[in-house]
């Protein structure tokens, strides 16, 4: 079904081609910020999702000892509802399975079909 990758620079040019054609995703590929995200998807745990032999998602994660903070997750229109998300996520969660992942998101029906479990105002993987 899918392959996921640890980011690296070679998935850079396919990333954020895929994130520019998205209206409500551009902002993080737009002018005076692509040198922001460049770092942060670096500096971050981030994981790209291929789905037909293309990149068609990513997941970006914050680590800090006391917990995993899913700050983005990403998948692009065509391949939604294909199981692509719910592999990033389990990805991550496989890498630190000792560990608490938290989402950070305001897509709360998707987390809720995932079964997470709310705390406060995240998500509980």
């Amino acid at each position: 079904m899918s392959n996921i990758f640890r980011y690296d620079k070679t998935y850079e040019a396919e990333l954020t081609a895929l994130l520019d054609k998205d209206p409500e995703w551009n902002s993080f590929t737009s002018k005076g910020k692509m040198d922001v995200f460049r770092s942060a998807l670096l500096s971050s745990q981030t994981y790209i999702c291929k789905g037909q032999g293309k990149v068609c998602g990513y997941l970006r994660a914050l680590v800090d000892g006391f917990g995993i903070y899913v700050s983005e997750l990403y998948v692009a229109p065509d391949f939604r509802n294909n199981g692509y998300g719910r592999a990033l996520l389990r990805e991550l969660k496989q890498d630190h399975p000792d560990q608490v992942v938290y989402v950070l998101s305001d897509e709360d029906l998707y987390y809720e079909k995932l079964g997470c479990k709310r705390v406060g105002s995240v998500f509980e993987l």
